[in-house]
C-alpha cells in the first residue's frame, strides 16, 4: 500500500459485534479511517474473509457484470484470486462516501484496476470495478500507472 494517499489515521475497532455493518452514522473522517482499514485488510493483508466480514454489508450491491450480488458470493470468490495475485495499490482516496483504489496487477501485460466503493455510514454497501490491460502497442511509457 502507498501510505502517501491515505492519511495516517488509526482505524477504530468495531464495537462489540466486531463489524462495521449494519451501517451506523459516521463522519467523513471516521469513514475515511474505516475505508483505510478495509483497503489494508483486503489488499495489504490479503485477508478477504476478514475484510468482507468486518467492513462489507451482507447486501452488497455489485456492479461487476460477472459477479453475483451480495457480500457472501463475492467473499467466496475472492479468496481464490487475491491471496495469489501479485499487485500493488498505487493510490487510494476517500471523499463524500466514495472510496477508490488504483491497483497495478503484475501480469504480462500489466493490468490497471480501479475498485470503487460506496459507504453508507460505517459500512461498505456498493462496489464497481474497471480493468484494462496495457496494450502491447502502447506508446506512452507511463500509461495507466
Amino acid at each position: 500500500l502507498n501510505p502517501r494517499h491515505l492519511p495516517s489515521i488509526s482505524v477504530p475497532e468495531p464495537k462489540a459485534q466486531k463489524t462495521y455493518c449494519p451501517a451506523r452514522p459516521a463522519s467523513e473522517a471516521y469513514q475515511r479511517a474505516i475505508f483505510a482499514g478495509f483497503i489494508n485488510t483486503l489488499y495489504g493483508e490479503k485477508n478477504v474473509s476478514k475484510a468482507f466480514d468486518t467492513y462489507v454489508d451482507i447486501n452488497l450491491i455489485e456492479h461487476d457484470p460477472f459477479d453475483p450480488q451480495g457480500r457472501d458470493a463475492n467473499s467466496a470468490k475472492l479468496p481464490n484470486i487475491i491471496p495469489y495475485a501479485q499487485f500493488r495499490v498505487l493510490r487510494s482516496s476517500f471523499d463524500a462516501n466514495i472510496g477508490l483504489a488504483h491497483v497495478k496487477v503484475d501480469e504480462d501485460p500489466p493490468i490497471a484496476l480501479a475498485d470503487i466503493y460506496r459507504m453508507n455510514g460505517t459500512c461498505t454497501v456498493e462496489h464497481w470495478d474497471v480493468t484494462q490491460a496495457r496494450p502491447v502497442s502502447a506508446t506512452n511509457p507511463i500509461a495507466m500507472f
